[in-house]
């Protein structure tokens, strides 16, 4: 007893000592984003077994709903044009329409597979903000797109009309994620991470309630056994919800604050390696040799394309 009263007092002191020191703050920051990717890697598959249990569109609905409510709060405290409360929303309905195409293609290919295509909003955004501004994208993001390209053609391997479609519903993903991002740019000057996952957390439950009304008016089975899930299916909407959205946005803000750009950039690329991981242990899912080396080309294509973000002093 007395020698672990010692020892939490002797972390305590050297805590105390070196957390104002930068290299306490490099290490925190690391731990910090690095663990946020591990929850995002690992929403992927829950995603997945959720979707086994009910309507994907549901779990996602369940999921922004209830990080909206939690994080409504922060929402009323922002003071907004009309026109930013258009695009927090606006970017916030994008991020809920493209996790649910995400989850579309999940029911086709692997959900590792998704997540390296997915993770191509990172080679689409700098092509897309640099359309936007009328400049010519540099020669490394054409380079980077062919070498990507490379990669999601070993990883996904012989080609059937069902991986077509899953493959088109991860590209559409990305390349919301990507618009997604631009948007979200112009709000970064009015409102903090958190208070835009709140804003935009909003946004997306409301996009999930108004095509849960349409494809309920089409299929109302969907309704069938709502609200009566396991606990098992209740924990993984937990999940999705507190973890993979507010504090996995809350550690990624807390940690960008103790990093460089370019050192954050280069950690956010490792969730698909983390979603690939998990599905093996999870899912059991294994990867052959040329879907490896595609993978690997994926995620050097993310690394060559990496652009430091905007950090706050």
């Amino acid at each position: 007893m007395i020698s672990t009263v010692l020892f939490q007092h002797s972390i305590s002191r050297w805590i105390k000592t070196h957390q104002g020191s930068k290299a306490m703050h490099w290490l925190l920051g690391m731990l910090s984003i690095t663990l946020a990717t591990v929850i995002w890697g690992y929403s992927n598959v829950v995603i997945r077994q959720g979707e086994l249990a009910m309507p994907v569109s549901i779990l996602l609905w369940m999921r922004f709903g209830l990080a909206g409510i939690l994080l409504i709060p922060t929402v009323f405290r922002l003071r907004l044009s009309r026109k930013h409360w258009c695009i927090g929303l606006g970017t916030g309905a994008l991020l809920g329409v493209s996790v649910l195409a995400q989850g579309w293609a999940m029911v086709t290919i692997p959900v590792d597979e998704v997540a390296f295509i997915t993770a191509l909003y990172v080679v689409f955004t700098p092509i897309g903000a640099a359309f936007l501004q009328r400049i010519r994208p540099h020669k490394a993001l054409w380079i980077s797109v062919i070498v990507s390209m490379v990669g999601v053609v070993l990883l996904i391997g012989h080609l059937t009309f069902d991986l077509k479609v899953g493959i088109l519903w991860a590209f559409l993903a990305a390349v919301g994620f990507s618009a997604q991002i631009i948007g979200t740019t112009e709000i970064t000057k009015y409102a903090t991470s958190i208070q835009i996952t709140g804003l935009q957390s909003v946004g997306a439950g409301l996009a999930m309630t108004v095509w849960l009304l349409i494809q309920g008016s089409l299929h109302p089975s969907i309704y069938h056994g709502l609200f009566h899930w396991s606990k098992t299916a209740w924990i993984w909407i937990g999940y999705l919800a507190i973890l993979a959205t507010v504090v996995a946005c809350f550690l990624q803000a807390w940690g960008q604050a103790r990093l460089s750009s370019a050192e954050a950039a280069l950690i956010f690329n490792m969730e698909p390696v983390w979603t690939a991981v998990f599905a093996w242990l999870i899912l059991s899912q294994k990867m052959t040799v040329p879907q490896i080396v595609g993978a690997l080309l994926i995620v050097s294509s993310l690394t060559m394309v990496s652009k430091p973000a905007k950090v706050r002093p």
